[in-house]
């Protein structure tokens, strides 16, 4: 009688386990994987509007933009700046000119007058800024220089920062564009500069 059921037990046993094996047909993994992809996909593209978003807050991979111009009116002069990477820090106390700085104040450009007081030319201001092959202050020392009429340009490296200035003589007046900007901003000043010195120091 046991063997009976032990025999009996045994044959529901095999009956079930036949039942669950697999019938040679590949389970659908394909829908599986689909649906799998079409998660990360959502997942990514949610993940990059999210990046697109940060770079649009992100001033400093923005390009140039929003440009304003300031007018000196002590010597009569006009520069240009992107008040989305630069700002105005006011004027200095003898109203000479302005500065305008980047965020973290690592980079800025600099516009301003000075009366011709010692009746210099010239090429004689231009060899006083540039003795001994720095640029006033030895920190600054020259790469380039070159005088021609009623102006010269002087760049040059300032510990870790590039430095780029220009000035022009007009009538009694020496009027300076100066910048000091991280290697990495060089595109954007090359921009700046090239926009403000066309016509620096008159108004457009």
């Amino acid at each position: 009688m046991c063997r009976s059921k032990l025999f009996l037990g045994l044959l529901l046993m095999v009956a079930f386990v036949g039942c669950n094996q697999p019938s040679g047909e590949a389970p659908d993994q394909d829908e599986t994987i689909e649906l799998e992809e079409g998660e990360v996909q959502e997942g990514t593209v949610s993940n990059s509007g999210d990046e697109e978003e940060q770079v649009e807050i992100n001033t400093a991979d923005q390009p140039l933009a929003d440009w304003k111009s300031y007018h000196n009116e002590r010597f009569n002069f006009c520069v240009s700046y992107p008040s989305n990477f630069l700002s105005p820090q006011g004027e200095s106390e003898n109203y000479d000119g302005n500065t305008f700085a980047n965020a973290n104040g690592s980079s800025e450009m600099r516009a301003s007058g000075i009366f011709n007081a010692l009746y210099e030319t010239t090429e004689e201001a231009f060899e006083r800024a540039t003795e001994n092959g720095t640029y006033y202050e030895e920190e600054r020392n020259i790469t380039y220089k070159r005088q021609r009429d009623n102006w010269y340009v002087v760049s040059g490296k300032y510990y870790e920062s590039i430095f780029y200035a220009r000035t022009t003589l007009v009538r009694d007046t020496f009027y300076t564009l100066y910048f000091e900007y991280h290697p990495s901003e060089e595109n954007k000043f090359s921009e700046i500069i090239k926009r403000n010195t066309r016509y620096f120091p008159d108004c457009q």
